[in-house]
């Protein structure tokens, strides 16, 4: 599908474990972070390239979903950001998009629409 690793950044542990698993069973490589604060830090120390794909809650324990959301495509505006949240409405739908979300999966999702939105997302990106 694409080289990079898809890193994904939930606070909650058994959602973290469950996409890492889904996905890593599809072939690609997984990264995880269960705050916002350690995955700025990925970002911002890593090489431009080493991550295709973000998949990014809306509601961290440490920080607000869109302000991370903001800062990440202030570091990587190439990176391809999905934002996920068990709160969906078209408010915050439209905010995420406006920040620069490049899809939004609302919680809970399945296996086939996880996978399905990372193809699509993940594919014109690739390099």
């Amino acid at each position: 599908m694409f080289g990079g690793s898809v890193l994904i950044c939930d606070d909650e542990e058994g959602m973290l474990r469950y996409l890492k698993k889904m996905i890593e069973a599809a072939g690609l490589r997984v990264e995880t972070f269960g705050n916002g604060t350690s995955l700025l830090a990925r970002i911002e120390g890593g090489a431009p390239g080493d991550a295709s794909l973000l998949l990014q809650d809306m509601r961290l324990s440490d920080a607000d979903g869109l302000q991370i959301l903001h800062r990440v495509k202030e570091l990587r505006p190439a990176l391809p950001v999905v934002m996920m949240t068990a709160y969906a409405c078209d408010e915050v739908i439209r905010a995420a998009f406006d920040g620069g979300a490049s899809d939004f999966l609302p919680k809970p999702f399945s296996r086939e629409t996880v996978l399905g939105v990372i193809r699509s997302v993940a594919e014109p990106h690739r390099g």
